[in-house]
């Protein structure tokens, strides 16, 4: 079987026309039926994305595995969204999905009634700021995006930001009390994360990197030692 014919039976598993495949891809119908007639090969991405949409694995679409067309598709660990073999990244939250990589912080925006509208500003400017490259902030959210994801918290924002990436989100927040930021747990309900006790404000702050002094600071600071220096050899 070749790879044009397992993505027509991976298709026709799944319920759908080339016509819908190739909406779903971003692709013409022409496209999806040049690749099942093995007149063209897929680009790598498109066949990611295929393995997610048709629940197969990448070791049978791509290489006929028998033993692989029946197994159960691959999922993240964390969301348990149905990703590929080819993916680094889970494309719903976010997760590495290259074996036990260093964690990071957590952010989530917290449940509280009737407040829909204060964190909505803050969320727009995390959208903007590019920290997050998953959803629901790998994009830039209008006002009533904002408004709609803040009234479906708690919700995860995002995980695995690293500290310099979390000290920027906790800057553009105006209603930080809104917000939890902790360190990643295998813990994935945002219901149970939200009675985290997560990291105190002023601790996350006060442990923030200094930054390094400039050149021109480090060469003041040299010369006014050497003035100093001089100064106190010559009451000597």
């Amino acid at each position: 079987m070749t790879l044009g014919e397992r993505v027509a039976l991976a298709r026709k598993q799944a319920g759908l026309s080339q016509e819908q495949l190739g909406d779903k891809l971003g692709v013409s119908r022409q496209a999806v039926s040049k690749w099942e007639s093995d007149q063209t090969n897929p680009d790598v991405a498109y066949v990611a994305q295929m393995c997610r949409l048709l629940g197969v694995s990448s070791d049978w679409l791509l290489l006929g595995e028998e033993s692989a067309q029946f197994a159960a598709p691959e999922r993240c660990p964390g969301c348990q969204a149905i990703v590929s073999g080819l993916d680094q990244f889970c494309p719903n939250c976010g997760r590495s999905l290259r074996g036990n990589q260093p964690k990071g912080y957590t952010v989530l925006l917290k449940a509280r009634s009737n407040w829909s509208s204060l964190p909505a500003e803050d969320l727009i400017r995390l959208s903007k700021s590019g920290i997050f490259h998953a959803p629901p902030l790998d994009r830039e959210l209008n006002y009533r995006e904002a408004q709609e994801l803040a009234a479906s918290a708690p919700v995860v924002l995002g995980t695995e930001l690293t500290r310099e990436q979390t000290y920027l989100a906790w800057d553009a927040l105006s209603y930080p009390s809104c917000f939890l930021f902790f360190q990643d747990s295998e813990e994935t309900d945002p219901h149970v994360l939200a009675d985290y006790s997560g990291i105190d404000p002023k601790d996350l702050i006060l442990s923030k990197p200094k930054e390094p002094m400039s050149f021109g600071m480090t060469a003041l600071a040299v010369i006014v030692g050497i003035i100093g220096a001089v100064i106190l050899l010559s009451f000597l």
